[in-house]
């Protein structure tokens, strides 16, 4: 305004106002104000200057006048001839020490550099030198030195408004000229903004954050969409300065609301966006701790529900990005870079939302599984689930890009259960045979030895028919190359080379090899390949479930070779096999206590059976001990071979075979899992639960840990590192959980609760499918029976098999009597305490605190007994239909010897030179019965946990 000479007058802070859109305006032009006041008389500087009674004045010490001086003379002259309006007219020097008291007053928090007083007492030149106590608080000397200067007595030393912005050049920052263009609409000031910013390959910081403040108040009222698009591009590249890089709050709030946009590109740039601010943070204050569980992931769960499948592949594809950004600045936040159950959970939602939605949005999400697997956001029951899509085979393809990958990060039982069956290579699309080959070539060093020669035999078939000779040659190098396999490199090279010769490809000393047999075997001299001498017939074995047709009759050298090959995989498998076990049909136990240990110092709670007839205890005593069943073959006292003090109260033991690892849980919150051998046992993970939360039961389901908490909570848990996956939250009404079942063949778990529910979780989704009951007493045990039923354990003592289709119990046996049954009403001393099927047969075991041993025979209720009674009486029941049930009562309870002993099993236990160390009653002198289980390895034989805190061992 200086240029086209109109001046102010009145240039103080009350009179800059900033709008919505971070313009700095000029206010109150007011003429009629007067250019000079009187120095003795305050009373017209209060009245035009200072209203508000804030005493700042900001007034040029030039504009006060003294009686008598030039300026009263003019001002006392007639206005008639305006030979004095020039004279008196404002100037600009004046504004120019208004402006400077202003940059004085913003950068000393608001104190204003002179009061009325003060100002007049700096008028006289003697007291100039208070101009360097004025500024002494301006930390910033370059701006301490321009508001002296700014401020001098002299008006003439006072430079203009352009001399200023010249000469102090480096302070001032350089705004873009996108903010000068005040009668712009938003979408020509935001495409002249990009434009600008587009040409600036590092802008400083102070431009960027003035470019973002216009960016911010400009882009939400921008018409057409590629405006809205510029504006989050240049706030993408304003967020990327030093300045403004540890700070999201100025930025973030407006890519969040733009990410609710009507248009999809919009919001598609928006979530690029978020994804990138995010990831540029380097640490958050206290004041933004919680962004990612309050802020950021409730909004992911919105956008994962956007009705444009483009803008969900986005969300998809940024959630990866997101959880690393999480991990890193938690750690550097705390230290421990694990994020809150909250977030994971919310971010586990999304992702298992958007794993079922279209073909093109999971294709995404599977690109992103290593990052999302490591970060426990994806299990590998997701993506298994895309291959059942068979018109889209990326989908297909791109799962065997992601095992390669990934495959350092899958653990080998994931591998051999979830993986290696599934890669088929007997596809119809080339690219996807490929990718499985390249996941083969991964997997090799996980897979076992039968599972190597399988996919041996595979691939060469297949890839010879396909014409993938040089795609199948990396895989068939590094398996036979492997020590995995049960015979020589030579001699699998030549097998895979009879069989190729067999169709005209194989070498001539194989086809010359071929031919030195006839019909359906082959004879090999394997001599000149440095193998020792033997000889190998290569006999072809059909699948006897096959349909015989005249292609599988011939006995083609692709069958001979598979034939070659799984009996080779047999011998791996039998030279790996553990010692033979007792099978179990028919076996009736007499009763006979062949051996006792008392080394858990309160009751034993739960027994599990290991490999290799290895069994292990858990006590309320908290410790869990390690025994080798082959012991009591040679002592009737055998001692632990491993201790582990976990604490607490044993509530849980679990094994699982595939993993080969135990499952303890404690009611201090802890979850271990251990390894069990002969030698001893090791500790492989440890977890705990949050305060004031335990697990009353677990289990192993696939690949994760199951338990089942104190609150009604299912929790998942990764079974290498114990990590949490997922949680089911039981409903209330069910009541506390109390016991868990699960089996290999299961893809789910069963929760026994304390109002005699029994709740059906899916292990795959992590949700509850369905709940079966009440029963009307709590469940205090349970056990896998068949692929759909469960055998349930009462505290009233009864048992029966749960279908888990229909939800029906055709058959009950109890403990109580009719009497008891009709009322509903049961002894403490019938309690159930726990129950073990043996083998797989009809026969069930149950523990009572009754102190005997039951054997319930399911289909054959005239063969159960107990197994610990010497009573010879037989066992009389009584049975009772009530709604779709037939319940079988003891009337009274059996007190009834076993039957006499059958043919003897080989391998059994021989009980005849220990028949004097123990008698059949004095088992029940311990006292109740609080766990039961059964060993098959060296011989059949019945583990009972003791409330006393010993473990009898019977035959």
């Amino acid at each position: 305004t200086h240029s086209r000479g109109v001046c102010h007058g009145d240039i103080k802070a009350e009179n800059i106002v900033v709008t919505s859109w971070n313009m700095a305006y000029l206010a109150d032009f007011a003429p009629f104000k007067p250019t000079y006041l009187p120095a003795d008389d305050p009373a017209e500087f209060n009245f035009y200057f200072d209203s508000a009674g804030r005493q700042c004045c900001c007034i040029a010490p030039e504009r006060f006048y003294e009686p008598g001086s030039n300026i009263a003379q003019l001002l006392a002259a007639p206005k008639g001839d305006g030979s004095t309006s020039g004279q008196l007219a404002l100037q600009a020097s004046m504004d120019i020490f208004s402006a400077g008291c202003v940059i004085g007053e913003l950068f000393l928090d608001g104190n204003p550099l002179f009061s009325l007083s003060r100002l007049l007492q700096y008028r006289n030149k003697q007291q100039q030198q208070q101009a360097d106590s004025l500024v002494s608080g301006i930390a910033d000397k370059e701006i301490a030195a321009l508001v002296q200067h700014m401020i001098q007595l002299d008006p003439e030393a006072r430079l203009s408004a352009s001399e200023y912005l010249d000469r102090w050049s480096g302070i001032f920052p350089r705004a873009p000229l996108a903010a000068y263009m005040d009668t712009a609409s938003p979408d020509a000031r935001m495409r002249a903004l990009y434009a600008e910013m587009s040409g600036e390959t590092q802008a400083s910081d102070s431009m960027c954050e003035i470019t973002a403040s216009v960016a911010c108040g400009n882009v939400r009222n921008c018409l057409q969409p590629s405006s809205r698009c510029m504006g989050i591009k240049v706030l993408r590249q304003c967020s990327s300065g030093a300045a403004m890089r540890g700070d999201p709050d100025l930025i973030l709030p407006y890519l969040v609301a733009l990410a609710a946009d009507a248009s999809a590109r919009v919001r598609a740039e928006a979530i690029v966006a978020i994804r990138d601010v995010l990831l540029d943070l380097r640490q958050l204050t206290p004041i933004n701790g919680n962004i990612f569980d309050d802020y950021i992931a409730p909004h992911l769960q919105y956008f994962a529900a956007d009705t444009s499948v483009g803008v969900r592949c986005l969300v998809a594809s940024v959630m990866a990005d997101i959880a690393d950004s999480a991990h890193y600045l938690k750690q550097q936040s705390s230290g421990d870079g694990s994020v809150s159950e909250f977030f994971g959970g919310q971010m586990r939602a999304v992702v298992s939302r958007l794993s079922f939605d279209e073909a093109e949005v999971k294709h995404v999400l599977l690109c992103s599984f290593p990052q999302l697997y490591e970060r426990g956001l994806q299990s590998l029951s997701h993506i298994i689930t895309y291959l059942n899509d068979r018109d889209c085979w990326f989908l297909r393809a791109a799962f065997f890009d992601v095992v390669f990958a990934a495959s350092g990060q899958i653990s080998r039982h994931a591998s051999r259960e979830y993986i290696v069956p599934l890669i088929n290579l007997a596809d119809q699309e080339v690219f996807v045979v490929v990718s499985a080959l390249r996941a083969l070539v991964r997997l090799v060093p996980q897979m076992s030895g039968a599972m190597v020669w399988d996919k041996l035999v595979e691939v060469q078939a297949v890839c010879r028919a396909a014409g993938l000779q040089m795609a199948a040659k990396e895989f068939t190098d590094i398996a036979i190359g492997s020590a995995r396999l049960p015979v020589a490199a030579d001699v699998a090279r030549l097998a895979l080379d009879m069989a190729g010769a067999s169709s005209g490809r194989g070498s001539p000393v194989a086809t010359g090899a071929a031919r030195l047999s006839g019909g359906d075997e082959r004879l090999v001299q394997l001599r000149g390949i440095g193998a020792p001498l033997r000889t190998v017939f290569l006999t072809a074995v059909r699948d006897p479930w096959a349909e015989a047709t005249p292609a599988t009759m011939g006995g083609g050298g692709s069958e001979m070779l598979g034939a070659f090959l799984r009996k080779k995989a047999l011998e791996l498998e039998s030279a790996q096999a553990t010692a033979a076990s007792q099978a179990l049909d028919g076996w009736r136990p007499r009763g006979t206590l062949v051996g006792e240990v008392a080394e858990h110092t309160e009751a034993v709670t739960c027994l599990a059976v290991a490999h290799g007839g290895v069994f292990v205890s858990g006590s309320d005593d908290g410790s869990v001990r390690v025994f080798d069943g082959a012991a009591f073959r040679k002592s009737a006292v055998s001692r632990s071979v491993g201790v582990h003090a976990q604490g607490g109260r044993i509530t849980s033991l679990a094994y699982s075979a595939a993993l080969d690892c135990v499952v303890s849980t404690s009611d201090a919150g802890s979850i271990h899992v251990l390894r069990v051998s002969r030698a001893g046992l090791s500790v492989l993970a440890t977890a705990a639960l949050p305060r004031g939360e335990y697990a009353t039961c677990g289990a192993v389901a696939g690949s994760a840990v199951v338990v089942a908490t104190s609150l009604s909570r299912v929790v998942f848990l990764d079974a290498v590192r114990l990590a949490p996956q997922d949680s089911v939250q039981l409903s209330a009404t069910h009541g506390r959980p109390t016991s868990m079942a699960t089996s290999a063949a299961w893809p789910f778990a069963v929760v026994g609760t304390s109002t005699g529910a029994c709740v059906l979780v899916d292990a795959r989704f992590r949700v509850a499918v369905r709940a079966y009951g009440p029963l009307g007493h709590a469940v205090t045990g349970l056990a896998a029976y068949a692929d759909d039923s469960v055998l349930v354990a009462t505290a009233a003592g009864d048992v029966c098999v749960l279908s888990l289709r229909t939800g029906r119990r055709p058959v009950c046996v109890c403990a109580r009597s009719l009497h008891e049954l009709k009322g509903n009403t049961a002894s403490r001393r019938q309690r159930v305490n726990g129950v073990a099927r043996v083998g797989h047969t009809s026969a069930v075991l149950t523990a009572s605190n009754d102190a005997l041993l039951r054997l319930w025979d399911l289909d054959r209720l005239e063969r159960s007994y107990a197994v610990n009674s010497a009573d010879a009486s037989p066992p009389p029941y009584a049975s009772y239909r009530l709604n779709d049930t037939v319940y079988y009562c003891e009337n009274p309870a059996p007190l009834h010897a076993p039957p006499s002993p059958g043919p003897r099993i080989r391998g059994a236990m021989a009980d005849t030179t220990r028949a004097t160390a123990v008698s059949a009653n004095s088992s029940r002198a311990a006292g109740p019965i609080s766990a039961v289980a059964v060993l098959t390895s060296p011989a059949a034989m019945i583990l009972c946990g003791q409330q006393n805190g010993s473990i009898r061992v019977m035959i």
